[in-house]
This record gives C-alpha cells, sequence and structure tokens, in this order.
C-alpha cells in the first residue's frame, strides 16, 4: 500500500511540476538574406542627400564628415561650420559597413569586396577597382549565393521545461537562427591633429579598417590581411590568420591593436608589409572595442548576443612593454561601447557620454556625464571637438571645458 501510494503521490507531483514548468520566452528570429554573385557586385551610385536611418559607424577627412548607413551606403557632410554641417550627397554602396581614406582614395568593402573610389569630386565619385573576395562574410551557397545578413523578426512562445529550447540562450532550426531578446546587445583612433586629417582620414574606435604609411589593414572575423596602397588599386601582400570573433582594429605608432570578443591582439607594425603578432591580453568574453596611448591601452567590454559575454567594464592595459602587456585596472560600467583619448581625457560611450581625466589612469576622475541620449561611437578630432554617433543621431560637442561640454550641432534619425 505504502509503496503504490508513493508511486501514485510521485506521479501526481511530476505532473503538477510539468504543469507549471513553462514560461513565456521571446526570441529574435534570425533568417538568413543570401545574395547572388550579380547581386553582390553592383557598383555604385552618387544620390542626392537623405536622412539617417540605421547609421553605422563613422570617419573624418578634412573638413568632411562620413557616415555609414548600414549595409546601404555612406553620407557625406561638409563639416566646415561643426555647428551647422551641410548634408552633400549620399554614396549608395550595397553591403558597405567599413571605410578609410587616403589623399583623394575611398577604401570601402561592398559584402565581400574591398573597393577603391575616387572622391575628388563628392557630388560624383568614382569606381577605381575591386578586389574580389577582400572578406570573410557568413558563408556561401552554390544555389542561393553568399550569406551576407539575417532579418530580424521577435515572437513570443510558451515553452514547457521539456522542450530543448527551455534555458537555452539560443538555438537553431536549419539555417534560422533563435536568440533570446533579453540576450541581444548592441552594434560595433588615434588623437590627431586637424592637419594631419587632410592626408588620411580618422576612424571610431569600432573601425575595422586602418591606415598606416602606404598600407591598409583590413580585419574580419579571424582574417588580418595587409594592402599596399601605393598604387591605385591596392595589393593583398600578407594574411595572418588571428583567431575567432576579431572586431576592431587600432593602428597606434609602429603597433596594431586588434579588439576581440576575447582580448586584444598586439601585432608589432615595425616592418609594415607583415606585421607579426607580439603578445595577446585575454579578458573576459565581451565586445570589445581598444584604443592607446603611449602608455596604456583602453578597452571597453559590453555585454551582448553577438559578444557572448555578461560584464560591462573599461580595462586599464600597460602597454610600455607591448610583449609582456599587464591589466592595471579595471572599472566597472553600466554598457560601455565606443571610446576615444586625447592627451589627458578619455572620451566614453556609456549611458550617454562620460569625461574622465586619465591624467592618472589607475583613478579617472569623471569630469562630466551627459545621458539620456544613446551613443556607441566617438571621436576626439582634438582637446575640443568630438564626434559622437549612436542609435538616435549624429552629435557635435565643443569639450573644451570637459566639465561643461556644449553641444555644437545633432543630426536626428528618421524613426
Amino acid at each position: 500500500f505504502f509503496t503504490f501510494f508513493g508511486i501514485a503521490l510521485a506521479a501526481t507531483l511530476s505532473g503538477c511540476l510539468r504543469d507549471e514548468c513553462e514560461t513565456t520566452r521571446t526570441f529574435v528570429r534570425l533568417d538568413p538574406i543570401y545574395r547572388s554573385i550579380a547581386e553582390i557586385r553592383v557598383g555604385i551610385a552618387a544620390q542626392g542627400p537623405r536622412e539617417l536611418r540605421n547609421p553605422g559607424k563613422i570617419y573624418v577627412y578634412d573638413h568632411y564628415l562620413f557616415i555609414n548607413e548600414r549595409n546601404e551606403g555612406i553620407h557625406v557632410l561638409d563639416n566646415s561650420d561643426p555647428a551647422n554641417p551641410v548634408n552633400l550627397a549620399f554614396w549608395s554602396i550595397p553591403g558597405n559597413i567599413d571605410m578609410a581614406i587616403r589623399g583623394n582614395l575611398l577604401y570601402a568593402d561592398q559584402y565581400v569586396d574591398l573597393l577603391t573610389i575616387n572622391i575628388s569630386d563628392m557630388q560624383n565619385p568614382q569606381l577605381v577597382c575591386r578586389s574580389n573576395d577582400a572578406f570573410m562574410l557568413y558563408g556561401f551557397d552554390q544555389q542561393r549565393g553568399y550569406l551576407v545578413d539575417y532579418e530580424t523578426t521577435e515572437i513570443t512562445e510558451n515553452i514547457s521545461c521539456d522542450d530543448n529550447r527551455w534555458a537555452q540562450p539560443w538555438f537553431a532550426e536549419g539555417d534560422i537562427i533563435f536568440v533570446n531578446s533579453d540576450q541581444i546587445g548592441s552594434f560595433s583612433g588615434p588623437t590627431k591633429t586637424s592637419s594631419a586629417l587632410a592626408a588620411a582620414g580618422l576612424g571610431g574606435s569600432f573601425a575595422r579598417f586602418g591606415l598606416y604609411d602606404q598600407y591598409l589593414y583590413t580585419v574580419d572575423r579571424s582574417l588580418l590581411r595587409t594592402w599596399s596602397v601605393a598604387s591605385p588599386c591596392p595589393v593583398r601582400v600578407d594574411s595572418s590568420w588571428v583567431g575567432w570573433n576579431i572586431e576592431t582594429i587600432f593602428p597606434w605608432k609602429d603597433r596594431l591593436f586588434l579588439g576581440s570578443q576575447t582580448g586584444v591582439f598586439i601585432f608589432n607594425n615595425t616592418n609594415p608589409q607583415r606585421p607579426v603578432l607580439e603578445s595577446q591580453f585575454s579578458h573576459a568574453s565581451g565586445c570589445d572595442p581598444v584604443v592607446c596611448d603611449d602608455d596604456n591601452a583602453y578597452v571597453t567590454i559590453h555585454d551582448g548576443t553577438t559578444c557572448n559575454g555578461t560584464f560591462n567594464q573599461l580595462d586599464i592595459i600597460d602597454i610600455r612593454n607591448p610583449a609582456a602587456t599587464t591589466l592595471q585596472k579595471t572599472y566597472p560600467m553600466k554598457h560601455p561601447q565606443g571610446l576615444a583619448v586625447t592627451n589627458d581625457y578619455l572620451y566614453l560611450c556609456d549611458d550617454g557620454l562620460k569625461i574622465f581625466d586619465k591624467t592618472n589612469p589607475l583613478d579617472l576622475k569623471e569630469k562630466s556625464h551627459l545621458n539620456g541620449f544613446d551613443t556607441y561611437d566617438v571621436i576626439a578630432l582634438d582637446a575640443s571637438h568630438l564626434l559622437v554617433i549612436g542609435a538616435d543621431g549624429f552629435y557635435q560637442f565643443d569639450v573644451s571645458d570637459p566639465k561643461q561640454p556644449r553641444q555644437l550641432s545633432r543630426i536626428p534619425v528618421l524613426n
């Protein structure tokens, strides 16, 4: 009797627990987008000015601003008067994310290809040449072509505890990926004087293109590629396998600093044709842009599905001996992303914009914090002029008084 009663009770409780073991989960469904070779290689087209809709990376060259419209092209603005930037044109470059400028040549990605574009006439850019298959994307299918992106849709379902998706941050069904909505993270330069911008441009801390002397460096998920740009059409001279999840590149003097989801790779660039891996600093998993000054590298780590991390922090790394880097200090942050440095100050995108006195990196002093707006990258043109980009717009600030930054202008994102 007691044996039977025990079995019956266990079965009853099991049934009750199973009924209660259910939750409502919201997923982001990612459906793959494929492009044929013909669709990949569609060239460029100059168009009239248009509003920002989905801004990506920012770049500065001379008195011009370039704002990427993710996977669509580049907005071109005359920034002679930072209080009143003038929208000049939109260059349609399907599949474009990154850019770099040297002289009158723009280097831009178009899906898997590297384009060289003459921008002597900002209203009429001309394609000079195309380097095919310069980058790795997500894959290639003989029938459908290149996998270039994913279309996202939010779905909500009730899931029981015996479902194999239970407690999984993501799962796949065929080539469709589902990710927990609460796991989705956010998106993705050296300080120079204004005169230096006349020869080469300046990108933000999420840049995947970097220029040094007569060489262009590009990174994708796993490779560092070196291109000679001595002639109008780039010539690839070297490729280095770095590892998975490479995200950013920051050229600094005779070093290249590569940010990945698990650490910082430092390449010695004394021979610019063939950079050599010098050391690696490992950190907790997280999205990772990096910038430097003479003594330290400043690395932000933030959480998000694309980064597989749960940490939000700023790391200060001693790079005076690049072959033996050491972690100096870690500062907790809310959700830090892009950053920039000048001689005395650190500018950080975290819950808006934060400005720190970094004269003593082991004791950063927050001078000001502007919040209430979204930011993910920043460029310091000098110690008084900041460019800031975020999901809700592009901003310029006068930071000559770091305690009281003054907004010069804003270009909103069209909702």
